[in-house]
């Protein structure tokens, strides 16, 4: 969400405001404290934790006026209500919250249904204080946003750059998820989420990690960053963004929020296992899993074809006439000299087989020096790998794969990747279950290693 060119001065409460009776925690995450958080169970908005914005100046060409009426809690959600009515000379009505808290980095979870038809631009986002720091000097992270005429696409971007001089970047990725055809995130409530880190920021939705922004794709603009940010979030309604309202537009429409958690980071961070090894969380999802190469939903969770559980992993390529690499990734953190393996379970089916084409699936297991660290970039060390899947590999059979290895000089992370190679627009897919790393010891068999494109 393009951020609101006016000074808008905010306290930063600290968290003893939040103090209370507490009947319940958010999830605990590992790396992360909980700073404060909201299920809107009460019967008004708590405006210790949200200041209600009450405005008719637009930005981006957007046409609402924010008014405070049009923001209520009702069946223990927070709802901002969407009005084809005038006000205060504009078109409609909406509504926008800020929280009074600011923090700098740690995790943003908040957990919505959206508003949908032609028009609205719900969104979720994090600004400094620009009163403070004029945007976008501070960055802008957004967390999600939201065409209303696009139901099963959801972006996440980052804004940074100076004022003055004016000077103005961004960078941003859409994301869909396919589970039983394509999730429309207008039909139900899904969970939103970013990571900030002082040198990255890492987004989610509903536990998938699906782009990182990092040093390398903002000119190390992190490192000047250093202003706290509050959550926004609001319906605008037209503007540069998306197309405005027409005759098809359905009102009212209504931006319904269950729950925000706000995490601190620890000190110290440290990943044990894998999590959702099976692809089995939630019914079968990919939750806990970062995805690349992903622009089709072409790296999705599936019950076509499952080991065991109730779910599995289905990849194939993007279908974008050049090689391509998509799948997923998951880490340990580690320790250099341990040994290290990969394990998994992969079934073709005979009606979508690769028999016959160069398309292929490797199982790897990557190395980093740092932890989150970016592929191909000084973070990475070095990979070893092995095909799980190719020309002749037989049809309708599970069959097992393991790779090991001894992590090199520097690591401090390994992780497991899942990556389908499509290098000439050609069909097929590959089912993978039991996706597992473990670290064993420090001895075993050290296999070539070497760096991969994806």
């Amino acid at each position: 969400m393009v951020c609101p060119l006016r000074k808008l001065t905010l306290a930063v409460f600290v968290l003893t405001l939040f103090a209370g009776p507490i009947l319940a925690q958010p999830p605990a995450i590992p790396g992360y404290d909980v700073a404060w958080y909201d299920e809107f169970s009460g019967s008004s908005i708590d405006t210790n934790k949200w200041i209600v914005i009450n405005t008719n100046q637009t930005t981006n060409n957007s046409l609402q006026d924010y008014l405070p009426s049009q923001v209520y809690l009702s069946n223990g959600n927070l709802v901002i209500k969407s009005e084809d009515i005038p006000s205060r000379g504009l078109p409609y009505r909406s509504g926008q919250v800020f929280s009074t808290s600011a923090q700098q980095y740690g995790r943003w979870d908040v957990r919505a249904k959206l508003p949908g038809t032609r028009g609205m631009w719900p969104a979720i986002w994090l600004l400094p204080d620009v009163g403070q720091n004029p945007w976008p000097s501070q960055g802008e992270i957004d967390i999600m946003e939201n065409r209303g005429d696009e139901p099963t696409i959801t972006s996440s971007a980052f804004h940074w750059g100076t004022n003055p001089p004016f000077v103005h970047h961004f960078v941003f990725a859409n994301q869909q998820s396919f589970r039983n055809g394509l999730e429309n995130y207008h039909d139900g409530f899904h969970v939103y989420s970013a990571e900030w880190d002082p040198d990255q920021i890492r987004f989610y939705v509903d536990g998938v990690h699906h782009y990182t922004v990092s040093q390398y794709a903002v000119n190390e603009f992190f490192d000047t960053q250093s202003a706290p940010m509050q959550l926004i979030i609001n319906t605008a309604i037209g503007g540069d963004f998306l197309d405005n309202p027409d005759g098809t537009t359905v009102w009212p429409q209504y931006f319904e929020v269950d729950y925000v958690y706000v995490y601190q980071k620890q000190a110290t961070e440290t990943s044990q296992t894998i999590e959702n090894p099976g692809f089995d969380e939630n019914n079968f999802s990919l939750s806990k899993w970062t995805t690349f190469g992903n622009p089709i939903a072409n790296v999705r969770a599936s019950t076509q074809h499952v080991r065991d559980g109730s779910g599995a992993l289905k990849v194939f390529g993007q279908f974008n006439s050049s090689t391509n690499y998509s799948g997923l990734e998951q880490a340990l953190t580690v320790q250099p000299g341990l040994e290290i393996v990969a394990s998994c379970d992969r079934f073709i089916a005979s009606n979508d087989s690769i028999n016959g084409t160069s398309n292929r699936c490797v199982l790897k297991i990557d190395y980093y020096r740092k932890r989150n660290g970016i592929f191909g970039t000084a973070d990475y060390i070095s990979s070893i790998e092995t095909t799980i899947a190719d020309t002749n590999s037989p049809n309708d059979v599970w069959d097992n794969f393991e790779i090991r290895g001894n992590a090199p000089a520097e690591t401090v992370e390994a992780r497991l990747a899942v990556v389908f190679i499509q290098p000439n627009n050609e069909g097929g897919a590959v089912h993978v279950d039991n996706l597992d790393l473990k670290r064993t010891g420090v001895s075993g068999l050290r296999l070539r290693q070497f760096d991969t494109n994806r």
